[in-house]
């Protein structure tokens, strides 16, 4: 229980140093063909370039757009994961 304790606290620390901020989160499940997928890649460039990090999962689908958008942006994107056995990998 401690050990979850102390990843929320270095998360919370982490994070609150990245500001201005979005979060973008979404579907794992829609494929870079979706119209949802792309837009989400021009919405969080947008929010890039206008001085905002972008802030989603780490995981594929919208979560991996969205950090794809910001990564071409003017700010950081950050990418959040979880390790799960059989579900996703990272972006």
């Amino acid at each position: 229980m401690l050990t979850i304790m102390a990843e929320f606290i270095e998360a919370t620390e982490y994070l609150s140093e990245i500001c201005p901020a979005i979060s973008i989160y979404g579907s794992a499940r829609l494929k870079p063909e979706s119209p949802y997928y792309q837009r989400t890649i021009e919405i969080a460039q947008k929010f890039s370039d206008a001085g905002f990090a972008v802030i989603s999962g780490g995981g594929p689908g919208i979560m991996e757009a969205a950090n794809k958008g910001a990564h071409v942006g003017k700010l950081p994107s950050v990418g959040l994961n979880i390790e799960l056995p059989h579900e996703q990998s990272g972006n």
